[in-house]
Formats: structure tokens, sequence, C-alpha cells
């Protein structure tokens, strides 16, 4: 048997998380977590009724966490103020679940369990409002989209799980500000045309000072 049932529930998502990473969330089935544990297939569906089950209680936790960015981000009482809290609450949000967040890297299986939930839907839309307010232009869409991504793949990138938590926050939340709310460069001048009017202006400018 796999022991008291609370360990029981963490010894299946660690095996579950273990195999999510060899073989994607599609890839694993139930007797490949219960062989992993040396166990039966039933001490598996003890602790869990499905497969989703099992992703969605690693996910649980960092639902949660968003959950508690986004009320604290609408009881702000500026747009601006609203969406620095949903900015810093996200970047802090994704360094600290790592784990969770590493289930959403790449595997479409994920995405599809969460758009079957509406309540986990409707959540990362309040948290888009927050970030991009409520009629953001092309642009700003494109942005928050860029910067969104490069949060996602930085806190999952096995390359970068040596930088320390709080370095990686500090880094990634410079970086998604900057992302969203760096203004556009000014647009290059044009050279100046030359003068018609004044005999041999166009050939002047055109052959270099000896």
């Amino acid at each position: 048997m796999l022991g008291g049932r609370t360990t029981a529930r963490e010894r299946v998502i660690d095996a579950a998380v273990e195999l999510f990473a060899e073989h994607g969330v599609q890839g694993t089935s139930l007797r490949m977590i219960a062989d992993r544990l040396g166990v039966a297939k039933g001490a598996v569906y003890y602790q869990f009724r499905s497969k989703d089950d099992i992703v969605l209680a690693l996910l649980t936790p960092l639902f949660d966490a968003i959950a508690r960015v986004v009320e604290d981000g609408e009881a702000q009482s500026s747009p601006q103020r609203r969406r620095d809290t949903a900015i810093r609450g996200l970047v802090g949000v994704a360094v600290d679940q790592r784990r969770a967040c590493c289930l959403f890297r790449g595997d479409p299986a994920v995405d599809q369990l969460v758009s079957r939930h509406g309540e986990l839907v409707a959540l990362a839309e309040r948290m888009r409002s927050l970030l991009s307010g409520t009629d953001p232009t092309h642009s700003e869409r494109v942005a928050l989209s860029v910067a969104c991504a490069g949060l996602y793949f930085c806190t999952t990138d096995p390359g970068l799980q040596d930088i320390p938590a709080a370095d990686l926050r500090v880094i990634l939340l410079r970086g998604f500000r900057a992302c969203v709310s760096e203004p556009e460069p000014a647009p290059v001048a044009s050279p100046p045309t030359p003068d018609a009017t004044q005999p041999g202006a166009v050939l002047r400018d055109s052959v270099p000072c000896r």
C-alpha cells in the first residue's frame, strides 16, 4: 500500500510529475503512475478518480495563488495600481509555483483541461483585464502576450533553474514591466530634401567631399 492518505496523495502527484515531464500529460497513464510507485492501479484510483484529477490537484495551488492576486488587484483604486499589483503578483506566483508552471510548457493536454473548467478560464480573463485594461490596442495586446510568454518560459526553462528565486523575481519583474510599458522608439527622421532651387544642390549632396 501507499501508506497514509496525505502522504499517499503526495507520492502519486510526485510520480505523476516525473512521468508528465518524461511523456507529457497525454502520454502518461494511471497504470504508468502505479508502476512507477510499485503499487496496484487500484491504489492510485483510491487517491484520484482520474488523471485529470491529478493534474488539477497539482494546478490548484497555482490557480488559488492567481485568484488571490486578482482579488487584490481588483480592490485597487486606479487602473495603474491595479495593473502594477497584477504584474507584481503574477511574477511572484510564476516564480513560487515553478513546479506547477512546468506542466503548461508545450503540453496541449493541460490547456484543454483548463479550457473545460469555466471558472479557470474566467479567472484568466480577469487577470488579463487587470493587465491590459478593458479596451487595449493591438500593440498592447501583443506586448502583454510577449511578456506572459516570456514569464512562463523563463520560469520553466531548465537552463535557468540555478538562478535563486529572489534574483529571478527581480529580473522577471523588470523585464515584464519593460515589455508592457516601454514607449515605442521615436521614428527615424527622413534625410533633408535638397533645395531644387539652388543650382548643383542635388549633385553636391550626392558626391562625397574631397
